[in-house]
């Protein structure tokens, strides 16, 4: 894939190539239909996307089954077995989530290609998309942990055409994992017995295994209170086709993904040995952060594939929508509102393929992907929030219809800020990096090569498989300043150093700067440092795919405006006295953006 390609052409879901066609609803002129045949598969032109054999195995299942079929089953909450049934048959799940150690099929988690294949999903279905999502965190839950014959059982269940489930959260206690009361209890030496609910599960009514977390009690009456938090957690798989104590008490009706099915279920009496402990004390509970690390990431290929749609619907509705004799598109604050939303969307997708970057490159010695993560689940998901409402401005009571891809993403892309650990509690694991972000830095440390860009080797990265997310403090980064040097002759990319200069001299001369016990106060400096992150990693991999300045020029200029309302939002806050609140208003800077920059932007935007 060319360097230019990502930003030159359009953000697009099957594509970064110059022509748009192959991953549209308009029925993807130039891809292979579901009865192609091998000859013409190989007069389609490369496209890193559907190159990929279970990418395009996707694609052509949705295209033969159309948005209208789609949108009754949405409409209906349909459950939907024939694409489950269909992922089997080709065992799509299987290949693009197992690793290469337990696979029988060749297969290994290569991330460039999950991210893609999760992107492409979100076009076309975001809650068929949530099946795969939710397996992957109960395979990774399992990975993770130390037994052995069970991460075999999970992959060889996959390649069989199943799919996994992840049972953590609970209905009384949310995200707070520690008061769970989901318990295992000694019976015999090796012998348990479980029980406890569950709230909130995909998958769980046709999952072949669930991760489930419990507490492990020394005798079945519990306790609760603070004798409870401090039992020894464990991490246990259950196998419901076997399980007759397992009982399915509601499925759990939501906005969106509503053709998905999300459910509370209740065990009683569970009867297990050792073989089913995944893990116990310390390394479940790192099994459980450092899997929920990794599936927040990934959800924010989703957030860009939802966008993509809803983009091309929108801009196709103003390309033909007649209004006082011109298109609709000709209006200027229309034109303006698109280019800003294609901005933020190219915005979007640079950040989190230069994240995946460090995904692909992290070791026990390089861990700085846990900040990006992060910043992906608390940035690209609420940039997706954004992007929807600037469209939904511009298309407005078309995108309402029922019969739109429109109207279902203004509804899912709500929840994924939310899933998976939400954006606030992202802001504030966000936080506790600005220490290191900020000061003593690792010199030596290297920018990791691009994927994207084709100099870094796709494969598997196996520290994936055991990662742990503690000691923050420890994890060590290079000056963060590097990644601007190469756009130093745009204003906008000049301003927002400027402001991170000014962010960095008042955590530095500030000690009651530092202090992260409020969290009100905590999740504002996160919001700060996420906006820093989200520039760092588009300005490197803007150089890295030589992407125009016209279009970094207007990226900046959101990122500056972004950075001011964050730098607004903290000096709100009631701590501050009013030298202190000078000091944060020297953040807030007015970006620079020519008319021509924009101009640039909108003549992308008017070809997606």
């Amino acid at each position: 894939m060319g360097r230019r390609q990502l930003l030159s052409s359009t953000p697009r879901t099957a594509l970064t190539l110059s022509t748009h066609a192959v991953i549209s609803p308009r029925g993807f002129s130039g891809s292979p239909t579901p009865d192609a045949n091998e000859a013409h598969i190989a007069h389609v032109a490369h496209d890193p996307y559907l190159d990929d054999p279970a990418t395009l195995k996707l694609a052509q299942f949705f295209r033969a089954k159309g948005l209208a079929a789609l949108k009754k089953e949405d409409r209906d909450e349909q459950w939907y077995a024939d694409w489950l049934a269909y992922q089997a048959e080709h065992r799509i799940y299987a290949s693009v989530l197992s690793p290469e150690r337990f696979s029988t099929l060749g297969s290994r988690f290569d991330v460039l290609r999950y991210a893609r294949f999760l992107e492409t999903f979100a076009y076309f279905s975001p809650a068929h998309g949530y099946s795969a999502q939710v397996s992957f965190l109960g395979l990774f839950a399992i990975l993770m942990g130390c037994n052995e014959p069970l991460k075999r059982e999970a992959v060889a269940e996959l390649e069989c055409g199943g799919v996994l489930a992840f049972g953590v959260s609970e209905k009384t206690h949310g995200s707070d994992l520690l008061a769970g009361d989901f318990t295992i209890t000694e019976t015999a030496p090796g012998r348990f017995v479980a029980g406890g609910t569950k709230y909130y599960i995909g998958n769980s009514n046709v999952a072949a295994m669930i991760a489930v977390l419990a507490k492990r009690e020394k005798n079945a009456s519990g306790g609760g209170g603070e004798r409870h938090r401090r039992a020894p957690l464990v991490l246990i798989a259950l196998r419901p086709p076997q399980s007759k104590s397992l009982r399915h008490l509601r499925r759990i009706r939501t906005l969106g993904v509503r053709a998905a099915y999300v459910a509370e279920f209740e065990v009683k009496g569970h009867e297990l040995d050792a073989s089913d402990v995944i893990a116990e004390g310390r390394q479940a509970w790192d099994a459980v952060l450092g899997t929920v690390a990794l599936g927040k990431f990934f959800l924010g290929f989703a957030s860009i594939g939802i966008c993509e749609h809803a983009f091309e619907e929108a801009a196709r509705h103003l390309r033909t929508r007649i209004l006082y004799g011109k298109p609709a598109i000709a209006m200027p604050h229309l034109r303006f509102a698109m280019s800003q939303a294609y901005a933020r969307l190219a915005a979007m997708k640079l950040y989190a393929y230069r994240a995946l970057d460090y995904v692909r490159a992290a070791t026990a010695q390089d861990r700085r992907y846990l900040l990006f993560c992060a910043v992906q689940k608390a940035k690209v998901s609420t940039e997706g929030v954004k992007v929807m409402s600037l469209l939904s401005e511009c298309i407005g009571a078309k995108g309402f219809e029922s019969d739109t891809y429109f109207e279902l993403a203004l509804r899912d892309i709500q929840l994924i800020p939310s899933l998976e650990s939400s954006a606030h509690i992202n802001l504030g694991l966000t936080a506790q990096f600005a220490a290191r972000y900020f000061d003593r830095f690792e010199r030596s440390l290297d920018e990791p090569a691009s994927l994207v860009a084709g100099t870094a080797t796709t494969g598997e990265n196996p520290h994936l498989f055991e990662a742990r997310t503690g000691a923050v403090a420890s994890i060590a980064f290079p000056p963060f300043l590097r990644a601007y040097r190469a756009h130093k002759s745009i204003p906008n990319v000049r301003r927002f150093v400027r402001q991170i200069r000014r962010f960095r001299r008042l955590l530095r001369d500030n000690p009651a700067a530092r202090d992260l016990t409020n969290i009100q106060y905590a999740l504002a400096i996160g919001q700060c440092l996420a906006t820093i992150a989200y520039g760092q990693l588009i300005a490197e991999n803007a150089r890295l795919l030589d992407v125009p300045a016209e279009m970094i020029s207007t990226i900046f200029n959101l990122l500056v405006t972004d950075f001011s309302a964050a730098a607004l939002s903290l000096a709100s806050l009631p701590q501050f006295d009013a030298p202190v609140r000078r000091r944060i208003r020297r953040m807030v800077a007015i970006p620079q953006t020519t008319q021509a920059e924009w101009d640039f932007v909108a003549a992308r935007s008017d070809t997606f």
